[in-house]
């Protein structure tokens, strides 16, 4: 990273604030996550997310629940999330100097840097703080620069895309997990397909061939006479946001976000781990919907459950 991590000053006190009240209340260790985004391997935080759920929390240590993180990576379209997480060495009054990157920090942040370049931890006594990120293999720090105002604006481009398309296939066993393994085959094979002929423009994606006059997100598998044929329709509005304007940067967000919808959709509506296909006739599944909100400080993606979720006949 050539220059500082962004900091927005709301999101720099609210660590700060979360880290000494679970200090003052407690005397545990506090951790959070850091919500932003990149722009040439630069972080810009813009959002500071306290964790609420703990595999283990003491003074000295703490474990967040890993669900608790993939629920918020969750809320977030393509390029904009998670890019860095904080937490507090609450024993301030114990010793000189509380602020450091220990061992387990340093394993922490190499394990986060290993997927994304320039991943953000801080450090806070819940007084003050101090920024580290990886440089040629070691936890190095860095001057944050905790500015009054920013947004996206200016920093990434906004583009959009609607799709329709309906996918069908036969599987020859009725296993759950397996029809969702095989969906996310096909749709992935369509949405590369797709991508070749796609085009940009201004703010917009075209991806032929992926707009059949869906109308909801819904599943339906039903035998066919010793296997069962598969349906799935789907009508999606992605968002996705970018810094710069390169096409082909463009084309790959937006299809992994429309990959993302699809599975989200298919493990959120579906359930695949809760339904049992043994036996049935004819299974329905209306999977609800995802739009994308463009909330303060960051765009969010929502979640609408659908009234009536599955139908399901077996056989008499």
């Amino acid at each position: 990273m050539n220059g500082p991590a962004h900091i927005l000053r709301t999101a720099w006190r609210a660590l700060l604030q979360h880290a000494g009240n679970v200090a003052r209340s407690s005397g545990r260790e506090a951790i959070g996550w850091l919500l932003g985004f990149y722009v040439g391997g630069e972080p810009y935080v813009l959002d500071a997310h306290p964790a609420t759920r703990y595999k283990h929390q003491s003074r000295y240590g703490a474990i967040a629940d890993p669900m608790e993180e993939a629920e918020i990576v969750m809320r977030y379209p393509r390029n904009v999330g998670i890019v860095g997480l904080y937490h507090s060495h609450p024993f301030k009054d114990d010793t000189r100097h509380a602020i450091f990157h220990s061992a387990t920090d340093d394993a922490t942040l190499t394990s986060r840097a290993s997927r994304r370049e320039n991943f953000v931890s801080v450090v806070t006594d819940g007084r003050s703080a101090e920024c580290f990120v990886l440089r040629d293999g070691f936890p190095a720090p860095v001057t944050p620069a905790i500015v009054e105002t920013l947004s996206m604006a200016g920093h990434l481009k906004r583009y959009t895309t609607s799709v329709a398309p309906s996918f069908s296939l036969k599987v020859s066993e009725a296993n759950a997990a397996g029809v969702v393994a095989a969906l996310e085959k096909k749709v992935s094979a369509d949405l590369d397909r797709a991508v070749r002929s796609a085009s940009v423009g201004r703010g917009t994606v075209e991806l032929d061939g992926l707009g059949a006059g869906a109308i909801r997100n819904r599943l339906v598998i039903q035998r066919d006479d010793d296997a069962h044929r598969v349906e799935l329709s789907l009508r999606l509005d992605p968002t996705v946001f970018v810094a710069g304007s390169d096409e082909d940067e463009v084309l790959l967000a937006t299809r992994n976000e429309i990959l993302d919808d699809v599975l989200f959709l298919l493990w959120r509506g579906f359930d695949a781990s809760a339904v049992d296909l043994a036996g049935v006739e004819r299974f329905e599944a209306n999977l609800g919907s995802l739009s994308v909100h463009e909330t303060t400080p960051l765009p969010k993606k929502v979640y609408r459950a659908p009234k009536r979720a599955t139908v399901l006949r077996r056989r008499a």
